[in-house]
């Protein structure tokens, strides 16, 4: 998986041609559709290309997240399902919903530079992926801030520090919000104030509050807190999420359909009889019919729920069929999703 593809919309050939070229220059090797035969050929060429990247540019746009960019989102879908996705921004748009948790890198701005300090922040992640490491923290702020600093006079370098500060570049105000020996207080208001990466009061107690390893907690943290100071770490969370087995035994109920013939015995009465049909399905219910699917299941035994006596008179005697319809209470270490 050595190759990254870019997934477009059409209409923005121009825009992300100029992308390529300036990540060609990296050295990164691009897969994208031009050239490509028509119909059955070219959705599978571009099937093969997006299961094979190592890692996945997609560009927001406001025509990619629109109506017509259906496609974009089906190729963005399959890159976030084997963690490759890596979205850009080339427009002010909000993702498209299913897709908030990943950052995008913003490239709205972007002058077709190849030294861009946010165009490098994306070449970074793009290497990170296809080298299967941890994705680094992005510098084009930070660094686009140094360039300007350097570039200006003493004036535009104190314009430059006060700037640093409203924006948190170099992590100044995290700093100061970080002082040791007036915590949590001077955290919780630097979160009420929005300095810094502080989180708020109501958010730090949620994060703190939140079941360990629960996906659904993230998500639920995420939907409450969506510019929260812990939004990253947990999409990154959410994103490192697998599935394993519970360690517990949880009940559940299976409903199955069984049916024993007539006894070799016969009885009596068709009460008899019936009684007599009546235990058979059941014994049959909780040994055959409620059989464990797998290693993971056990069966704590079953319910009659309805039972279609088929009664025939046999010598003189009663003997009977019986179809069923039972309630199996099977205990089974489900599959769970853990994240971190």
């Amino acid at each position: 998986m050595s190759h990254v593809l870019v997934s477009y919309k059409r209409e923005d050939e121009l825009r992300v041609s100029r992308l390529i070229r300036a990540l060609q220059q990296h050295g990164l090797v691009i897969w994208w559709d031009q050239g490509l035969p028509g119909a059955e050929e070219w959705r599978k060429n571009i099937t093969d290309a997006l299961e094979q990247a190592g890692c996945v540019v997609v560009v927001w746009t406001e025509r990619s997240v629109g109506p017509d960019g259906g496609f974009v989102r089906d190729e963005a879908s399959r890159a976030l399902a084997r963690r490759v996705l890596v979205p850009v921004r080339l427009d002010k748009v909000d993702p498209p919903l299913g897709f908030g948790e990943l950052q995008a890198i913003d490239l709205s701005h972007w002058k077709s530079n190849p030294n861009d300090p946010f165009l490098l922040d994306l070449v970074e992640v793009c290497r990170a992926k296809l080298a299967g490491t941890p994705v680094p923290a992005p510098k084009g702020p930070s660094r686009r801030l140094m360039r300007r600093a350097a570039a200006g006079s003493v004036g535009f370098a104190l314009a430059a520090l006060a700037l640093a500060f409203v924006v948190n570049a170099f992590h100044i105000q995290d700093g100061l919000c970080r002082l040791p020996g007036v915590q949590p207080a001077l955290s919780d208001t630097c979160g009420a104030l929005h300095l810094g990466d502080a989180p708020s009061r109501d958010e730090r107690i949620a994060w703190q509050a939140r079941p360990a390893g629960s996906c659904d907690a993230l998500r639920d943290h995420i939907g409450r807190f969506p510019n929260g100071a812990y939004r990253t770490l947990a999409a990154d969370l959410l994103q490192g999420a697998r599935i394993d087995r519970a360690q517990d035994f949880t009940t559940t109920t299976r409903s199955v359909r069984g049916y024993v013939r007539q006894s070799e015995q016969a009885f009596v009465s068709v009460a008899q009889a019936q009684d007599d049909a009546r235990a058979r399905a059941l014994t049959d219910a909780e040994q055959i019919a409620c059989t464990p699917h797998d290693a993971f299941e056990r069966t704590d035994g079953a319910v009659l729920d309805t039972v279609n006596f088929d009664c025939r008179v046999m010598h003189g005697d009663q003997v009977c069929a019986a179809d069923y319809t039972a309630t199996c209470r099977i205990a089974a270490r489900a599959l769970a999703e853990r994240c971190g």
